[in-house]
């Protein structure tokens, strides 16, 4: 039998490769017209979060994309969170907005709908293994396309005029 060479640890080391996902997202950010550190509202060792306030200029009203970076630490279990509010759920009725959502929720493609507090909220969550600016970009573009669509069917169906936007 063969001897196994045996290597001291200090001649081993990590060669870990990928972009840092924090380093991805302000690219992203920078690609949307936005400065990073402006819109930068946590930044944790394991999480970093960012508001880019959409405003009238893309059709979307008064909207903020919230965009998260967690698990830092750990790049293998690092996630990247992106979304925005698309109605607030009334404490009245709520039952019946909240099972209409779910009918309509069935429609979106590529992304999820969530109820966060009072708000239900349009979102995509990807793991930051492997991702690219480009991904990002798509997975932002899943959501404004869809948003408008969202809200309207969800006034329909709900015989509203507007829906109560955050």
């Amino acid at each position: 039998m063969a001897k196994i060479k045996k290597f001291s640890t200090v001649n081993i080391r990590k060669i870990s490769g990928g972009k840092d996902p924090i380093r991805l997202v302000e690219e992203f950010i920078l690609r949307r017209g936005f400065d990073p550190e402006e819109c930068r509202r946590e930044a944790e060792p394991d999480s970093s979060r960012w508001m880019l306030h959409l405003g009238d200029d893309h059709g979307l009203g008064n909207e903020e994309l919230e965009v998260l970076a967690e698990g830092i630490r750990k790049p293998s279990e690092t996630t990247i969170y992106m979304g925005i509010n698309v109605a607030t759920v009334p404490v009245r009725g709520c039952q019946e907005v909240l099972a209409a959502a779910l009918e309509i929720a069935d429609g979106l493609v590529g992304i999820k709908l969530s109820l966060v507090g009072h708000y239900l909220v349009l979102s995509a969550s990807l793991g930051a293994a492997g991702i690219t600016v480009e991904d990002l970009d798509y997975n932002y573009k899943l959501i404004t396309a869809q948003q408008t669509w969202f809200r309207e069917a969800l006034a329909e169906e709900l015989s509203w005029e507007t829906i109560f936007e955050s």
